[in-house]
């Protein structure tokens, strides 16, 4: 966790390291404020009324004669308190009412679903009222005292995190965990409360720091209209109507500097959610530091000499002498910086063109990380190290995202596992045809559907005019992943990557795909890339094998030389497990 913040907070750009810093700011005068204000925060000096800004007192005084200045920085302590205290009691009470209302009526029973329908109606009741009109009839009905403004604030906020925590339990109530988690004979409270609700708590977490900001501006909002804290307590709701008055006067000063610190604690608060929610979520992509460009760049400049050698020996691999479509020389993939743990270490490789090479070894031996690295769709935190991926003369390592993406699909597609879920849900097969032609080139919507036919007849896909408008619930294993290997081949790539391409299929469309794939390769010459942990596919249909084992590749050899003799201790243990 620390390290996905210290690697978030080296991604931001600096307004927003500007930001976090007022943030922090406000936090430490919500402490210490009071204690470092010159001047008294709630005694008033009718002698110094209206001063403007100067050198005793910088920001002026108010109507009352006290220092501005050190009403600002005594104000946080008021508007911060309440608004995390009322933020604290929203989310105490709505996200286990939340995680209960979800666990209701994921049951299916009528009686459950009815209590949840019931309940959520209420709330939506309640919201249906203006927020701020709701929490001032709640404090001038039961009194305007900071305990009441602060019971006022979370109730209007608790229905919030009840709909939030709801929403995501009802998401991840249907994943796989949590039915393993009830086939092992958890309660149903017990899956909800421990086993699902920890898994929305960065979301939860992320609308907190959101809703503290809400509930500063609208206890400061309370206090503008005279119905939340009480002068003299420095408050800067309070202070902006007590200034407002004077600006008709042309005494702007006490209204205008209470604002601004309204402004930015309120806007600091927001970023603070923004930059959280970068923590939090493991897969975020960091748009304006790419370390691993960085890196790969410096080994691709000739910093890594052991890169370099390596180049060479990786593209005199290919047979025949041909220059290779892809060469990997030396690639390294760790877990951030080059000091975490390395996944993936020293693999070198070529292929050819028109040439079939098979990747083969155990679950987590790294090939699905080589994948992604070759491709360039490495998932943060990993990163490339060190080492470089050639295709043709071009290093993909550090290369800019909108050139790669101009390569993929047009001459490097990849066909990745589990074709139903590589598939939009919500979209036509015929639309993400269209969508993915037009992503390349400009080619009306008409000329785009007369091409989505004619890739799904290439296929082998019948009836495609009809296949046009199914969705992807609606396609077979082996349909699908024919839809997936249309959108790989529609413009004849020069390099296809295929991980796991037969995963979750039967045995007859797996040979039906894979005889698919290898003529459609042939004819076009292009070069395979075959990720499988089936020996049967590697002996069958690929040139050259590639064992690969703890993220490095120990035996590589021609088809037919590795499975008549096998050198490495792994692989003749992993032949002797299967039967080809």
């Amino acid at each position: 966790m620390w390290l996905r913040i210290k690697r978030t907070l080296r991604s931001l750009p600096k307004w927003q390291l500007g930001v976090l810093g007022i943030f922090f700011g406000i936090l430490f005068l919500t402490i210490f404020g009071p204690y470092l204000a010159p001047f008294p925060t709630e005694t008033a000096d009718p002698l110094s009324r209206l001063l403007p800004p100067g050198g005793k007192h910088w920001l002026g005084t108010d109507e009352n004669g006290m220092d501005i200045f050190s009403r600002v920085l005594a104000a946080p302590r008021t508007d911060v308190v309440i608004g995390v205290v009322a933020t604290f009691i929203s989310v105490v009470l709505g996200a286990p009412l939340g995680v209960l209302v979800a666990l209701y009526e994921s049951r299916g029973k009528a009686g459950a679903t009815a209590f949840a329908e019931t309940f959520m109606r209420l709330l939506e009741v309640m919201q249906s009222f203006p927020v701020f009109v709701f929490a001032m009839v709640l404090v001038a009905v039961f009194g305007g005292s900071i305990t009441n403004i602060i019971i006022a604030i979370a109730f209007v906020n608790t229905p919030v995190f009840i709909r939030l925590v709801r929403s995501e339990v009802l998401s991840l109530v249907q994943r796989p965990f949590s039915e393993a988690a009830r086939a092992v004979g958890n309660t149903e409270m017990r899956l909800g409360f421990r086993h699902i609700f920890p898994n929305a708590f960065p979301v939860v977490m992320v609308q907190v720091s959101v809703t503290v900001g809400f509930a500063i501006l609208l206890t400061a909002g309370l206090s503008f209209v005279g119905a939340g804290v009480r002068p003299p307590t420095p408050e800067l709701g309070a202070m902006i109507a007590s200034g407002a008055k004077y600006l008709i006067i042309e005494q702007w000063w006490p209204a205008l500097f209470p604002g601004v610190a309204l402004g930015l604690t309120v806007f600091s608060f927001g970023i603070f959610g923004e930059i959280l929610n970068l923590a939090m979520e493991p897969r975020a992509v960091r748009k304006d530091v790419d370390r691993r460009r960085t890196a790969a760049l410096e080994s691709g400049r000739g910093g890594g000499e052991t890169a370099a050698a390596a180049l060479p020996s990786a593209l005199s691999a290919a047979p025949g002498g041909e220059t290779p479509v892809l060469a990997v020389a030396n690639l390294r993939v760790a877990v951030g910086d080059a000091g975490g743990q390395e996944l993936i270490s020293d693999i070198s490789f070529s292929l050819a063109p028109g040439e079939s090479m098979a990747i083969v070894g155990e679950s987590g031996s790294g090939k699905s990380v080589l994948v992604k690295a070759v491709l360039q769709l490495l998932p943060y935190p990993l990163e490339v190290t060190s080492g470089t991926v050639h295709y043709g003369e071009t290093n993909l390592v550090g290369m800019e995202k909108r050139e790669m993406r101009k390569l993929r699909s047009r001459e490097i597609a990849a066909i990745l596992p589990n074709a139903k879920s590589q598939l939009n849900p919500l979209t036509t097969v015929g639309a993400m045809l269209v969508s993915a032609l037009q992503a390349h080139e400009k080619i009306a919507t008409k000329a785009a559907l007369a091409r989505a036919i004619e890739l799904l007849e290439m296929v082998g896909i019948t009836d495609p005019e009809l296949r046009l408008g199914a969705y992807p619930h609606e396609l077979s294993g082996g349909m699908a992943q024919r839809v997936c290997l249309a959108l790989a081949l529609m413009y004849r790539p020069r390099l296809l990557i295929a991980d796991e391409p037969t995963a979750g299929l039967d045995v007859t469309i797996q040979r039906q795909v894979l005889d698919l794939t290898r003529n459609l390769a042939r004819e076009s010459g292009t070069a395979r890339l075959v990720i499988t942990g089936d020996f049967g596919i590697a002996a069958h249909y690929c040139d050259r094998v590639a064992v690969m084992q703890a993220g490095r590749i120990v035996e590589a050899n021609q088809t037919q030389a590795l499975f008549a003799e096998p050198r490495h201790p792994y692989t003749r243990h992993l032949l002797s497990c299967v039967q080809v």
